[in-house]
Order: structure tokens, then C-alpha cells, then sequence
């Protein structure tokens, strides 16, 4: 509060502002009133405020939901011997790389007592290896190979997400450390809620790169609905002022806020059923700084 105060005293010191914050009204009613101060030019350069036109925008709702990254099951691959025999060698290991017809095993045949190799069907990685030198080989899997090409993100999705949610959108999904996004496919919505009233839904990523690696948690915001708001905003822009939701439109050295009905939003941009008229210059970046001035003159002439 101290630094908040600070700041406001540095930007609008003395001889800044000549016309302090004010409350208007024709009917003489606080419901109608309307708050606004006018700053000098240079207390408008001191706030250094970032400004913006209303206007019409094109928005992209999203639904954010948590989910895990798991193996695409049409890229794994359990590997078995075509016949019964003894292991004689074991060639990789759990996390070797091995390519589409690499030798993975020498196994003895019991039956006839010649060797036969066992071979990788697919690019990839050894994710599990079951059997040990010296054991024989049954109808179970020696290894498990999986191709990190791509992968399956599998959401769990509440009731209110899954309303809006639909095989073919787009998803963006980030892990949660931001440190890489990527854009993908809602591939499969189940057709029921689990015990716990959760849906599972899927997002299939390409993954050339390895980074999405089976296990990891993530977020992905899926795109429900995509439409262009006649009149929009920043969100940055919008404050809440005495208790009423606002933004501050300019006009010339005066700043007046001006209540606002929000609707739909992309977390960067705000649609505004009403309130505001497109074409209007409004404050985006420190827009904080009007309101404080506007509070601060209106407490200093309470009585």
C-alpha cells in the first residue's frame, strides 16, 4: 500500500493535475454518478499509459483443462518370440533407441535347437523389457517398444467443460513450467462421466521433438468457441471502481470512467455487451494509476 501510494504521489505531484477527480450528476443521484479527473500533460507523460481504440475483435473462447501425457497406443508395440526357445542374447535395454528390423534378442529354438532372431517392428524406444538371459520365452511379451512420434494428452474434463467441448477442436497445450506449447486435435470425448462426474477427453500432439514424454502433467486450453465481438477490450484495461466494473475512456486530458457490461473472453481480450462506444480512446497499461488518482481526490473532498 505504502509503494501504491508512493508511486501515485511521484506521478501526479504538485502542478500535474490542475482539475482534481470529480463526481458528476445531472440528477443528483451517487447510483448516476460518473467519475473522471483531468491531468496535465505531464502527469499524463509521467504515467507513461498505454492506450488502445475500441473496436471490434476476434475472440477465442477456451475452456482450460488439466491433463497427462500418456503413449499413443497406435505407436506401441509389444514384441514376442514366434516360437518357444531359451534367450541366448539380449541386445537392447530398457531406454535404447532401436530402428523398424533391429535384432532385440537371440533366442534358441527348444524344438529344433537352431537360433532365431527377434526384431523390433517399429521405430523407437524400449520402454519395458520382461524376460533375462537364460529364461524361456512363452506367448507373453519380451519387450515393449514405443514410437515417441506423437502422443495422446488424456484430459479430465468437468461438466461445465465437456458441455462445450467437441471432436475436431483445437487445443493448445503447455506443460506446466511453460516451457514449450503446442497445438493439437480433440480426437475422442467419452461418452460417459466417470464415478468421480469427470470425462475423459483426448488430444493427439505430434511430438518429433520428444519433449511431451509419457507421464508428464499438463494443461491444454481447448478452443470452444471462436467469434468476433463488435466492441472489445484489453483485459488489462478493465478495473473495478467502487464496486462497478470500468474502463477509463479519454477524451483530450480527461479521464472518465465508464461502467461496462463484460461478456465472452480469451483471457486477452474482453467483450463489452454495453457501456462503451467503438471508437472511443480507452487506457490499457496502468490504467491502475487513474483509478488510485480518482479514489484519492474523491476521499481527500469526503466529508
Amino acid at each position: 500500500m505504502k509503494l501504491l501510494q508512493f508511486i501515485i504521489a511521484v506521478v501526479f505531484s504538485a502542478g500535474c493535475f490542475y482539475t482534481h477527480a470529480a463526481e458528476t450528476s445531472e440528477e443528483g443521484h451517487d447510483d448516476h454518478a460518473k467519475s473522471y479527473t483531468e491531468l496535465s500533460d505531464q502527469a499524463i507523460e509521467n504515467a507513461d499509459l498505454t492506450m488502445g481504440t475500441v473496436g471490434s475483435q476476434n475472440i477465442s473462447v477456451t475452456q482450460t483443462i488439466f491433463g497427462v501425457i500418456a503413449p499413443d497406443n497406435n505407436n506401441i508395440a509389444n514384441v514376442s518370440a514366434k516360437y518357444k526357445g531359451l534367450v541366448r542374447q539380449l541386445k537392447v535395454n530398457i531406454g535404447d533407441m532401436v530402428e523398424k528390423g533391429e535384432v532385440l534378442a537371440v533366442v534358441e529354438n527348444v524344438s529344433t535347437g537352431t537360433e532365431f532372431k527377434v526384431v523390433s517392428p517399429i521405430n523407437g524406444e524400449v520402454s519395458e523389457r520382461f524376460i533375462h538371459v537364460g529364461e524361456l520365452t512363452g506367448p507373453q511379451p519380451m519387450f515393449e517398444i514405443i514410437n515417441p512420434a506423437s502422443v495422446w494428452v488424456e484430459l479430465s474434463a468437468f461438466p461445465e467443460n465437456v458441455e462445450a467441448m467437441q471432436e475436431g477442436q483445437t487445443a493448445k497445450v503447455y506443460d506446466l513450467h511453460h516451457h514449450k506449447t503446442v497445438r493439437g486435435i480433440v480426437s475422442y470425448i467419452a461418452p460417459q462421466m466417470t464415478g468421480g462426474h469427470i470425462a475423459r477427453a483426448r488430444v493427439e500432439l505430434s511430438n518429433e521433438s520428444g519433449h511431451w514424454r509419457p507421464g508428464m502433467h499438463v494443461k491444454a486450453d481447448v478452443v470452444t468457441d471462436t467469434f468476433t465481438a463488435d466492441t472489445a477490450v484489453k483485459s488489462e484495461a478493465i478495473q473495478t471502481l467502487r464496486g462497478k466494473t470500468v474502463v477509463f475512456v479519454r477524451n483530450g486530458n480527461r479521464f472518465e470512467s465508464q461502467e461496462i457490461q463484460q461478456g465472452r473472453t480469451d483471457g486477452d481480450y474482453v467483450e463489452v455487451i454495453s457501456g462503451l462506444d467503438s471508437g472511443a480512446d480507452y487506457v490499457i497499461g496502468n490504467s491502475y494509476l487513474i483509478k488510485a488518482d480518482i479514489l484519492k481526490q474523491g476521499a481527500g473532498h469526503s466529508h
